[in-house]
C-alpha cells in the first residue's frame, strides 16, 4: 500500500478528535501558567510528548495490524518486565511506586501495560469458537499477573481499568451469562478480602468518602469536595481561561491531572464540557465504526478493546470529578497532562487505523506481511 492509498483510508474524523481534545488540555496547562503561556514547562513537556505520540501514532498505523497479533506474547512479555523494574527499582511519588526516571522524563509502565493487554487479549480469545472456562482461566491469568504488579504499586485505579477491559473483551467476545454470574459472586469474594487484606488507609479513606463525601471535608473529602465547588462555580459559561479562582489559587488539587475535567468545567463552563463530550463521543463512535467495518475477529476484538479502554478510562476519570465514583487517579485520555498516558492512547489510536486501513487484508494478505505466514 503507498503512502497515498495509506492516508486516504485513514480516519480523519477520530484523528481530529483527538487533536482537539489534546489542545483542550494543552489550553489548561497554559491557564494554569498564564504569565508564561507557551513556555510554560508542564505546556511545553505536553507539547514534545504531543509530537512523539503522534509520529509513534503514525508509525503504528502505518504497520499492517495482522503484525502486532504475531507480536502481542512478546509484547506483553515486555509489559510485565516494565512493571517488575518499575517495582523494584522506581521511586516512591505520592505515595505509589509507578514511575520510571528516563533522561529527564518519567515514564509509566502500567500505561503501556494496558496497550499489551488488549493485544494478548485479542490474540487468546480470536482462538475460541466459543468462550469457555478454558478461555477464561487463560485470560485470567493474563489479567492476573499485571493486575497483581499493579496493585503492589499500589495503583487500583489502573488495575480497576486492566479488569474492566478484560472483563469487556469476554463480554464482547461471548461469555455465557451464567459465566458471568460465577465471577460475579468471585468478585465480590475477591472485593471483600481485598478490603480486609489489601487495599491501604487511605484507599480505603477515598471509599469511604464516595459514600458519605462530606464526612470528611478537609480531609479523605477535601479533593471532591473542591472539585464539586470548581464545578459549579463554572456556570454555564465558565470563569475563563486563567480567572477560575479554585483553580488559580491552587484549591482545586492535581488540577492539570486527575482533576482537570474539574478545572476545564470552572474555566470554560457548561459549554465546555459539553464540547469536550461531545469529542469523546465521536472519538468513540468512529472506533466502534471501525469494529463494525471488518470481518476479521482479531481486528474488531482489538478495536472493541481499544474503545473499551477509552471509555473506562474516561467513566472512570470523570466520574471521580463529579462525585459518582471513588477518586482512583486515573487520568482523563488526551485531556490530562502525562506523556506516558498520552503516548500509551495514541498507541491505541494507531492500532484503531490500522485495523481501518488493512482489514480489508484478512483474505489477501499485504505484500508487507505476506511472507510472515
Amino acid at each position: 500500500m503507498t503512502w497515498r492509498e495509506w492516508a486516504a483510508s485513514l480516519d480523519w474524523v477520530l484523528l481530529g478528535a483527538s487533536l482537539l481534545i489534546v489542545l483542550m488540555g494543552l489550553g489548561m496547562l497554559i491557564s494554569s501558567a498564564p504569565s508564561s503561556g507557551l513556555t510554560s514547562g508542564l505546556a511545553l513537556r505536553q507539547a514534545v510528548a504531543l509530537l512523539v505520540s503522534v509520529a509513534v501514532m503514525v508509525g503504528v498505523a502505518r504497520i499492517p495490524y495482522h503484525v502486532w497479533q504475531r507480536w502481542a506474547p512478546w509484547l506483553y512479555g515486555i509489559g510485565l518486565v516494565g512493571l517488575l523494574v518499575v517495582t523494584t527499582t522506581g521511586e516512591l511519588i505520592r505515595g505509589t511506586v509507578s514511575r520510571l526516571e528516563l533522561f529527564g522524563w518519567q515514564l509509566q509502565p502500567s500505561e503501556f501495560m494496558k496497550v499489551a493487554l488488549v493485544l494478548v487479549l485479542a490474540w487468546l480469545l480470536v482462538r475460541y469458537r466459543t468462550i469457555g472456562w478454558r478461555a477464561v482461566t487463560l485470560s485470567t491469568l493474563l489479567l492476573a499477573l499485571p493486575t497483581g504488579l499493579v496493585l503492589v504499586e499500589p495503583d487500583a485505579g489502573m488495575a480497576a481499568l486492566l479488569i474492566a477491559t478484560w472483563g469487556g473483551l469476554l463480554l464482547f467476545a461471548g461469555l455465557p451469562w451464567r459465566y458471568v454470574a460465577v465471577l460475579g459472586l468471585l468478585g465480590i469474594l475477591l472485593g471483600g478480602g481485598a478490603w480486609q487484606w489489601l487495599l491501604l488507609d487511605y484507599q480505603k479513606d477515598r471509599l469511604r468518602t464516595f459514600f458519605q463525601p462530606g464526612a470528611d471535608p478537609l480531609a479523605a473529602g477535601y479533593n471532591i469536595t473542591q472539585s464539586m465547588i470548581a464545578f459549579g462555580s463554572g456556570g454555564v459559561f465558565g470563569r475563563g481561561l486563567g480567572h477560575g479562582p479554585q483553580s488559580q489559587l491552587k484549591f482545586l488539587p492535581e488540577r492539570h491531572t486527575d482533576f482537570v475535567l474539574a478545572s476545564l468545567g470552572e474555566e470554560l463552563g457548561f459549554i465546555g464540557v459539553t464540547i469536550l463530550i461531545a469529542l469523546y463521543a465521536t472519538l468513540l463512535s468512529r472506533i466502534l465504526r471501525i469494529a463494525k467495518s471488518t470481518q476479521d475477529k482479531f481486528g474488531q476484538l482489538l478495536a472493541v478493546g481499544i474503545c473499551i479502554v477509552m471509555l473506562a478510562s474516561f467513566t472512570v476519570s470523570a466520574g471521580m470529578n463529579i462525585g459518582l465514583l471513588p477518586v482512583t487517579g486515573i487520568p482523563l485520555p488526551l485531556l490530562s497532562y502525562g506523556g506516558s498516558n498520552l503516548l500509551a492512547t495514541f498507541f491505541l489510536l494507531g492500532l484503531a487505523q490500522s485495523i481501518r486501513a488493512y482489514s480489508r487484508f484478512v483474505q489477501t494478505a499485504p505484500h508487507e506481511i505476506s511472507g510472515l505466514s
